[in-house]
């Protein structure tokens, strides 16, 4: 089953502008790979896109992702904002501030997009660490080379991890568990009160200029670059 790219896109950008993130080029990329990467776990290595990803600088890429993202913006699906950068003269960021959630979304299998999501919030504002993670982490990237096309069917369902069997409490051990989570709650009230006085002590023992100290200790920190000669009394 084939899923359209730039609805796809549009939905990573979008559900990354709604937690307050502005996606790179790379990041959008990476995600389309990680989307791709999560539906051939589950269906013996074929992907949404089909898609010939190769490792290429920084990892996955392809083309064909780049296109569909710049056509995705010039079809005004997604917001494409140019900003300069100290490293390069300029770098894109995309956005999309729709407030509806768009249909791909509830079509994407559970598999996939609760994974994509997922990596959405970890990683959506740092590049170093998603790079890292489809670069080391990923299976169609283990032992491949540069150049070389990657190879999804090694992709593998992630495991599922096992009910816990709980083992049936007589009636005696239920009474005693009890009893101690209510000696528990008598040792937090007791706590919390005793806190309660020590605040109350403190306050009387400091005054204004302590609260104005940690505050200014609390401030943002000195910027750099301030000249001048300092003199130690002693």
């Amino acid at each position: 089953m084939r899923f359209d790219p730039e609805q796809i896109i549009r939905y990573i950008v979008w559900y990354a502008t709604q937690r307050g993130m502005r996606l790179t080029t790379i990041r959008v990329m990476k995600f389309m790979y990680l989307a791709d990467l999560y539906y051939a776990r589950e269906q013996d290595g074929q992907t949404m896109t089909g898609w010939p990803w190769a490792f290429v600088h920084y990892g996955p890429y392809c083309s064909e992702a780049y296109q569909a993202l710049e056509s995705a913006a010039s079809n005004e699906l997604i917001a494409k904002r140019a900003y300069d950068s100290k490293f390069r003269d300029e770098f894109f960021l995309f956005s999309c501030d729709d407030e509806r959630e768009f249909p791909i979304g509830g079509r994407l299998p559970v598999y996939v997009i609760g994974q994509l999501q997922r990596a959405i919030v970890k990683w959506g504002d740092d590049t170093a660490a998603l790079l890292d993670h489809v670069y080391f982490e990923t299976e169609p990237m283990f032992d491949a080379k540069k150049g070389e096309l990657l190879d999804f069917t090694k992709a593998k369902p992630m495991q599922r991890s096992k009910p816990v069997e709980l083992k049936k409490l007589s009636r005696e051990r239920i009474e005693l568990a009890r009893k101690h989570i209510k000696n528990l709650g008598k040792k937090l009230d007791t706590g919390m009160k005793r806190l309660q006085q020590e605040n109350a002590q403190m306050k009387e023992l400091v005054d204004d200029a302590y609260f104005r100290a940690l505050d200014y200790m609390d401030g943002e920190d000195l910027k750099p670059g301030l000249e001048g000669t300092a003199r130690i009394i002693k």
